[in-house]
């Protein structure tokens, strides 16, 4: 029987229909903790705002910060742009930031976690964490992401909080 549906999942792969194929497969495959029992295999759970990250950011900006060269790396670099209030608030303002459907709360809790797992070494000695009522604020205003970046990429370097452009490049 097994090989029966495996032959019919393929067959239903390669004909273009993927969803009947993925619920027919997902019948063959034991679920994540059986796997893990039978093959020694650690799972981990992803704390909420990690979770968070990863519903949300994790597709352009990679699980680990890093992505293609399109999609600004957030690893070492992120932190960077909260050393400046303009920068703090670009961080909320970003389009896919600004516009997400998560709530303000649980956006505050990922940013903070986002910064301290992926750049804590680039964040201030002073950093306060955001807090929902920051980023509800924050949320209202649009921006040019693209332009904007570059003029807090100026002001950070003339703050002296960069030693270069490229630092954020």
């Amino acid at each position: 029987m097994k090989a029966i549906c495996s032959a019919i999942a393929m067959s239903m792969l390669a004909a273009g229909t993927q969803l009947h194929a993925q619920q027919y497969a997902m019948e063959l495959v034991p679920p994540p903790d059986e796997h893990a029992k039978t093959h020694s295999t650690a799972v981990r759970h992803l704390s909420r705002p990690a979770t968070t990250y990863a519903a949300n950011c994790a597709g352009c900006h990679g699980h680990s910060g890093r992505s293609v060269v399109e999609i600004p790396t957030l690893v070492n670099r992120i932190g960077y742009f909260a050393r400046i209030s303009e920068g703090r608030a670009y961080l909320v303002q970003v389009p896919n930031v600004a516009m997400s459907a998560v709530r303000d709360e649980d956006l505050a809790e990922m940013l903070n976690w986002l910064l301290n797992a992926y750049s804590a070494a680039q964040l201030p000695s002073d950093f306060r964490p955001y807090t929902g009522a920051e980023v509800t604020e924050l949320r209202k205003v649009r921006i040019i992401p693209w332009s904007r970046r570059k003029e807090l990429i100026q002001a950070l370097v003339a703050a002296g909080q960069i030693p270069s452009p490229e630092s954020l490049e």
